[in-house]
């Protein structure tokens, strides 16, 4: 419903990703148990990417071609119970 957003229009023509994860998790009851894991995402485009800038109410645009990636990593905790 907004003309403006904060975010640049980016397009590309190609490109991968990846994410792994690993769970370690121990039963401290038959039906409760916890455990720690670590998660890692990339993404990466595998040519010339365009990526549109806006600046001062998108009057003056400059579209610049570059290769883009990404990668993430982190950890987590969880608890579950199950129910009988």
């Amino acid at each position: 419903m907004r003309d403006e957003t904060t975010f640049s229009e980016q397009r590309g023509s190609g490109g991968g990703g990846a994410q792994l994860e690993g769970l370690l998790s121990y039963f401290l009851t038959d039906n409760f148990s916890i455990g720690v894991g670590g998660r890692y995402w990339a993404m990466w485009t595998k040519r010339d990417a365009g990526s549109m800038h806006c600046g001062d109410g998108c009057i003056e645009h400059s579209l610049s071609f570059a290769k883009y990636s990404m990668e993430r990593w982190g950890t987590f905790f969880q608890a579950s119970y199950k129910f009988d």
